[in-house]
């Protein structure tokens, strides 16, 4: 069965107020957003601390390319795990 259609009506430009205080649920989401981003930095530093040119046997080459195309390529992640 194809997925059903819902009509969503535009937004009106007046709703978005650019000099309006942040609400507490827009600063809490952002707040989630920092913490997350700081979870990928230690992801990308851990990766970085490896070096590849002491990578010898095919197990080791092969584990640190799963774990650098992941953080490269997030979405491609996702799919494989399906």
């Amino acid at each position: 069965m194809p997925p059903r259609v819902v009509p969503v009506p535009k937004t009106p430009k007046e709703s978005y107020n650019p000099e309006r205080p942040a609400s507490s649920l827009l600063r809490a989401q952002i707040l989630h957003l920092h913490e997350a981003l700081k979870w990928h930095v230690a992801e990308i530093q851990a990766a970085l601390e490896i070096n590849p040119r002491r990578l010898f046997s095919e197990r080791e080459v092969s584990n640190y390319a799963k774990r650098v195309s992941r953080i490269l390529h997030p979405q491609a992640a996702k799919r494989q795990k399906k």
